[in-house]
């Protein structure tokens, strides 16, 4: 399927053609557009890519963000965002044009008028029943464009009927709702003279089963006498109809009959939309289930003839079953933002999470959470566990068959065994042939929690099965462990997990649902248990981080969690090898000072505090660095690293801030930073220590702000020759650290061959190792700077701007100030290279804003230079 599910393609289309200068996009024009874009912009968009955009090529993948954004500049606005932005508010403030159907009211009192108010009746109660069991309260809810581009462009075909194909909890009813609404019943609707009868399947299908067909019950509501079809009478009375006849029929799969019952109903509807052949102003829109129009439609024989008579659209995915994307981030927010979310706490949501969000039954159960004026937000993360849960729960345990679905969840879960052998099991050997299943087996397709796929290239079917996605499959195989153990958590169950399931992320969610289940249950004895396993330390960070937010989100009660654990639990068990770089993330600011409150060891407390100055400093908040620095200061005395190092934290930290604060260099500590060669002792023989890593990272801070590449190439040379066992940790934060800073130093030092292939290294392990790799995004945001770099240096100007612009909105997306200065600062100098006057001076507004928002007086000319 072609994912286009931004809003606004079309605008944006039509916005570029008037910027261009043409009506009609020709595949010639393409080559020139390319070109004028490249004039204005200074961006490449190729002509491949343009022909993708306006479909004279077939597009195999969605549309980059770079070609989007590049396309909204050329149309004068600042990116792709901004466009939709704009476009939104214009068409939900706009007033739109009055509609001039006003006349056909004057059709003599005829047959039509009557059908239309029985219609319009009907409709209105439908559309009412249908807001009322919205789980989202329908004032709430969006309109869809893409609903009503589709629509649209099959009532002005030749096709006889559509379908708005997808799983349960879509969003597919609310959409026809709106979409009626818009066409047919708004005060400015478009459409006004069309008749559009909007019935639910229940009412179809009790006449349908009772042997009426849809054209006698139409002819039965006009009263026309024996003999007599609507279709006929309007065909030969012509001037008395007003426009279309639309019947719209929502939820047709969702009544309970048996599977050849359903046929019958579907072949009745088959039948009225073939009849209507020759009446092409009658149009039929329904709304059916992915799982039934598999079962129904594509395996019918038929199926070729019946794609003549159906308008599927260009969204249609033949082997999802699914033509009506998800929800559009843009969609999303306004939702959360109609439920009175703070616009500031959305846009700290992680676009993980609001990839969740995007499936409308799950959008529902988040603001079911967070509704109610003694609500507060809920932690993403949390959330996400208890929308599963709750969709769990609504889905599977308390439906009318949950005895078959959960047969059939436990006979899925022993082919899979347990997870082990992959995802996916045969839909034979799941049924094997059992006909009491089929039913419960529909359900759970329809409900999105398994979901079917064929992985035959050959002709015939080879169906597979899997979870809808790993968080279902991660749940039912935590409680099936905890049915096999008497719903206790204990050591012999936990070890038998280890055991059987080997290290991964899948691994890390059944231990964190177990976790949920040892929380909400209390079983203290099994949260310790856990954490005594011998884990990996990425394990280990994801659970204690799950502990701490729930424990902070159950009224921030720091004595109840900490009574979770005896005296000295992590005087044994310090936390510090659990706090990755992952946590320089202004989401983690929470836990780490929760984590703050749990450490014991000096060593955790200094790493806990460094890792908030590291986040503090990066996002440029003086105040703040200040708070952390005092704090610092108070966790070891001045002469306690004497033997061990020849600066303090404190003290290189402090060289850092005041630097920056007060633009004053620090004698005495500098003259301690650049003697360490005559302090450092030792072979490496002894890993690394805590302290020891902090001056380390730190001095290549401060080797960067006295732009003195030469200390910063030597010192890191150094650190790898001490401890040589550092080289061949590949996924070591440490290590990886010191190789950006080896490549920022090779760059300034002109030596650019050395510092890519540094960066192609970087870049290998990040994405290579992304699983067991845990740094965040702070490094991949300083390996994607030093990128931009090497190409500035090789002169590849248009690869330097895109990799600096992708730097620059990663890190303005995670506040990293430092990191979006420093991505300005290059891009400054590449508009100043390439004469870009336009784009320097944006760049330099940039600056400046940064420059207003923090008192770190001397952070623009050393970070922007």
């Amino acid at each position: 399927m072609i994912d286009l599910s931004y809003d606004f393609i079309i605008t944006l289309q039509n916005e570029v053609l008037r910027r261009f200068g043409v009506e009609v996009m020709l595949p010639g024009d393409c080559k020139h557009l390319s070109q004028s874009i490249l004039d204005n912009t200074t961006k490449l968009v190729s002509e491949t890519t343009l022909k993708r955009v306006f479909g004279f090529a077939v597009a195999q993948h969605s549309f980059s963000r770079y070609t989007l954004n590049t396309l909204s500049q050329y149309c004068q606005y600042k990116d792709w965002e901004d466009f939709q932005q704009h476009h939104y508010r214009k068409l939900n403030t706009a007033s739109k044009t009055t509609s001039a159907s006003t006349s056909a009211a004057a059709l003599d009192n005829s047959k039509w008028s009557d059908l239309k108010n029985k219609a319009d009746a009907v409709s209105h109660y439908t559309m009412l029943t249908l807001k009322n069991r919205s789980g989202i309260a329908f004032p709430y809810t969006v309109h869809r464009p893409f609903c009503n581009a589709h629509i649209e462009k099959f009532l002005e075909s030749d096709y006889a009927a559509t379908a708005l194909i997808a799983p349960s909890g879509w969003g597919k009813s609310l959409a026809l709702v709106h979409l009626a609404e818009h066409c047919w019943f708004g005060k400015e609707a478009r459409y006004k003279q069309d008749i559009c009868w909007f019935i639910h399947a229940h009412a179809a299908g009790s006449l349908l089963l009772k042997g009426f067909s849809l054209s006698s019950w139409l002819d039965n509501q006009m009263n026309l006498g024996n003999g007599e079809n609507f279709r006929e009478y309007f065909s030969s009375h012509f001037d008395k109809k007003g426009g279309r006849l639309i019947l719209i029929i929502d939820g047709f799969d969702e009544i309970a009959v048996a599977g050849e019952k359903l046929r019958l109903l579907y072949s009745k509807l088959e039948d009225f939309v073939y009849s209507n052949d020759l009446y092409p102003w009658v149009k039929v829109i329904l709304s059916i289930r992915s799982s039934t129009w598999a079962e129904i439609f594509q395996h019918s024989q038929q199926y070729p003839a019946f794609r003549r008579y159906w308008y599927l659209g260009a969204e249609m995915d033949e082997e999802t079953n699914i033509n009506m994307p998800r929800l559009t981030e843009q969609e999303v927010k306004s939702i959360l933002y109609n439920h009175q979310f703070d616009p500031a706490t959305v846009r700290l949501f992680s676009e993980n999470f609001l990839q969740k969000l995007r499936y409308p039954y799950y959008l529902q159960l988040f603001c079911q959470l967070n509704s109610g004026p003694d609500q507060t937000f809920v932690d993403e993360h949390l959330s996400l566990f208890e929308i599963v849960s709750r969709f769990i729960q609504n889905r599977v345990f308390n439906s009318q068959s949950n005895a078959f679905k959960i047969k059939i969840i436990e006979k899925l879960l022993t082919l899979l065994d347990l997870g082990r052998t992959g995802i996916y099991a045969d839909k034979n050997l799941l049924l094997t042939q059992n006909a009491e299943l089929f039913p419960a087996y529909k359900e759970l397709l329809a409900d999105n929690i398994l979901v079917e796929e064929n992985l035959s290239q050959e002709i015939m079917f080879n169906v597979k099965v899997r979870f809808a996605h790993t968080m279902l499959l991660e749940y039912f195989v935590a409680m099936h462990y905890l049915k096999e153990n008497g719903q206790e958590i204990n050591e012999p169950m936990l070890m038998a997990i280890l055991e059987h399931l080997p290290q991964s992320p899948y691994r890390i969610g059944v231990f964190r649902w177990l976790l949920r289940y040892a929380i909400n249950h209390a079983q203290i004895d099994g949260i310790i248990k856990m954490l005594h396993l011998p884990l990996s330390n990425i394990e280990k960070s994801h659970l204690l981080e799950y502990l701490v937010l729930h424990y902070q989100h159950d009224g921030n009660n720091q004595g109840e969690l900490k009574s979770i654990f005896p005296a000295g639990f992590f005087k044994k068990n310090p936390i510090g090898p659990f706090i990755s770089d992952e946590f320089i993330h202004f989401r983690k600011r929470k836990v780490l000072t929760a984590l703050l409150g749990l450490a014991e060891a000096r060593e955790d407390k200094l790493k806990i505090r460094s890792k908030l100055f590291t986040m503090a400093l990066l996002q440029l908040d003086a105040e703040q660095c200040e708070i952390e620095l005092n704090n610092i200061k108070k966790i070891y005395a001045a002469d306690e690293f004497e033997d061990e190092l020849w600066v303090t934290p404190y003290e290189i930290q402090l060289f850092i801030y005041e630097f920056l604060k007060f633009g004053i260099i620090n004698e005495d500590i500098r003259e301690k930073i650049y003697n360490y060669f005559r302090y450092w002792t030792g072979g490496g023989k002894k890993p690394i220590t805590e302290p020891q890593e902090i001056v380390f990272r730190n001095m290549g801070i401060v080797f960067t702000l006295l732009g003195d590449n030469e200390h910063l190439l030597s010192f890191t040379t150094r650190i790898f020759e001490t401890y040589p066992s550092l080289q061949h940790r590949k996924t070591d934060s440490l290590r990886l650290t010191l190789l950006c800073w080896q490549a920022q130093a090779y760059l300034g030092l002109g030596q650019t061959a050395s510092a890519a292939r540094i960066c192609r290294h970087t870049d290998q392990v990040i994405k290579k190792y992304s699983v067991d790799y845990f740094g965040g995004k702070y490094l991949e945001s300083v390996q994607k700077l030093l990128y931009a770099g090497v190409y500035f240096n090789e002169h590849e100007f248009n690869k330097a701007i895109r990799t600096a612009e992708t730097a620059v909105e990663n890190a303005q997306k995670l506040d990293f100030k430092v990191l979006a200065l420093m991505n300005f600062g290059l891009l400054s100098k590449i508009y100043q290279q390439l004469h870009m006057d336009k784009q320097k001076n944006d760049t330099v507004q940039q600056i400046e804003l940064i420059r207003k928002s923090t008192s770190f007086k001397q952070a623009v000319p050393n970070f922007a230079r």
